[in-house]
C-alpha cells in the first residue's frame, strides 16, 4: 500500500485559486523576479506543459504565482512564463502538501523553503535569507526533526522514529506536528521512493509509526469516559468515502479532536455508504466527517436515507470532493472544511 499522502489528483479549485489582489505583482515579491531563459540551465517548461505534467489547471498555477510566489523563474523575450525543473518541483511539493490537508498558505511556505528557488541558487544564497532570525531558527529545528526521522525511517529504526514522532507531538501538538513535520516527512519519503532512492518498506514503516503514535494519543474511543472529556451525547463519526483506502488523515483528526476532549469513532478506510448509514442510525451523532482523496471517491449517494429523524452535520474533508456540488440531503446539513485545523474548529463548535 502506498504512503497515504501521495494522492495523484487535481487540487480543489475552490480552495486553491484565491482572487488576485489588486496591484499584487508577483515579480515584485522577494526571490521570484523572473530571469531571462538563458540564465537558467536545463529544460524549461511552459504553463501548459506543467499543467499537463502535474495535473494542475493553468488558472491554479497562475493563482499560486500571484498569491504565494510559486511561479516560473524565467520569461522569454515575449513575456511567456517558463518553469525550470526546480520550479516544477516546488509546485509538485505544493500539490502534495495540499492534497494531504495542509492549508495552501502553509504549503507554499514549506515548498519554498524545502525545495528552494532558482533565483536564490543564481544569487548564491537561500531564498529565505531575508526572513527574521526567529523564523529561521524555528524552521531549522523543524528541518532537524524531519532529518532525524528520515534517518530513522531509512534505517528501519521504528523505535527511534516513534520516539522522534512522540517528541514532535509533545512539543507542538497534533495539528502543528501533522502540518509542519509529519506531512513533509511522508512527502519526502514518497519523493525518495519515486526516485528509486528507497524501497517501499521505508515508506511502510514510517506510515505505521505515524499511525501508531497518533492512535496512542486518541485514548479510549469505545467508552468516551476519559477524565475531562466533553460531555457530548454522542461521539463524532470519522470515515473515508467508499473505495477510498486512505485513512491516515482520519487518525490525525481523531488525535487532534482528542486533544480537545472530543470523543470519536473511526470507521476507517473505504467505508461503504450502507455501513456509514447504519453507523449513523446506531450512534445518532451530531457530526459525521467523511474524507475523500480522489475525485472518483467523492460522492454522497444515499447518505440522506437514514431512519434518524434528528438533523446532523456532514463535514467533507479532502480534495476528492472538489467536483461535488454540495447540496442539502435532508435531514443532513452538508459542509466542506478545507483542512485539518478547520475541521477541528468546526467540529468543536458543533459539539460545544
Amino acid at each position: 500500500m502506498r504512503t497515504a499522502v501521495r494522492w495523484p489528483i487535481r487540487p480543489r479549485r475552490a480552495t486553491l485559486e484565491p482572487m488576485q489582489q489588486r496591484g499584487d505583482d508577483p515579480s515584485s515579491r522577494p526571490g521570484v523576479r523572473p530571469h531571462p531563459v538563458s540564465d537558467l540551465p536545463g529544460l524549461l517548461w511552459g504553463v501548459g506543459a506543467v499543467s499537463q505534467r502535474l495535473g494542475i489547471a493553468p488558472s491554479t498555477l497562475r493563482s499560486w504565482e500571484r498569491r504565494y510566489g510559486l511561479g516560473p523563474s524565467a520569461r522569454t523575450a515575449g513575456g511567456h512564463r517558463r518553469y525550470a525543473e526546480l520550479d516544477v518541483a516546488r509546485v509538485e511539493r505544493m500539490r502534495q502538501l495540499i492534497c494531504a490537508g495542509v492549508p495552501p498558505a502553509r504549503a507554499a511556505v514549506v515548498s519554498l523553503r524545502s525545495v528552494g528557488h532558482p533565483a536564490a541558487v543564481l544569487a548564491g544564497s537561500r531564498a529565505s535569507s531575508e526572513r527574521p532570525a526567529p523564523s529561521r531558527l524555528s524552521e531549522d529545528r523543524v528541518s532537524t526533526t524531519i532529518a532525524e526521522m528520515l534517518h530513522a525511517a531509512c534505517d528501519l529504526d521504528s523505535a527511534g522514529l516513534s520516539a522522534a514522532l512522540g517528541r514532535a507531538v509533545d512539543s507542538r501538538g497534533v495539528l502543528s506536528a501533522w502540518t509542519d513535520v509529519i506531512v513533509p516527512l511522508l512527502v519526502s519519503l514518497g519523493e525518495a521512493w519515486a526516485r528509486g532512492d528507497i524501497g517501499v518498506e521505508v515508506e511502510h514503516i514510517a506510515t505505521e509509526c505515524v499511525s501508531t503514535e497518533l492512535r496512542r494519543r486518541t485514548g479510549d474511543r469505545r467508552t468516551g469516559d476519559r477524565p475531562g472529556r466533553r460531555p457530548t451525547t454522542s461521539p463524532v463519526l470519522l470515515a473515508s468515502a467508499p473505495d477510498d483506502q486512505h485513512c491516515l488523515p482520519l487518525t490525525a483528526l481523531a488525535a487532534a479532536l482528542d486533544e480537545q476532549r472530543i470523543s470519536t469513532r473511526v470507521l476507517g478506510a473505504g467505508t461503504p455508504t450502507s455501513a456509514l448509514v447504519a453507523a449513523v442510525e446506531r450512534v445518532v451523532p451530531r457530526v459525521v466527517f467523511c474524507w475523500s482523496s480522489l475525485d472518483r471517491t467523492g460522492r454522497l449517494a444515499d447518505l440522506g436515507q437514514t431512519a434518524v429523524g434528528a438533523a446532523w452535520v456532514l463535514l467533507l474533508g479532502g480534495p476528492g470532493w472538489g467536483r461535488l456540488q454540495v447540496q442539502p440531503i435532508a435531514p443532513v446539513r452538508v459542509e466542506r472544511v478545507p483542512d485539518l485545523g478547520a475541521a477541528v474548529e468546526r467540529i468543536g463548535g458543533l459539539v460545544a
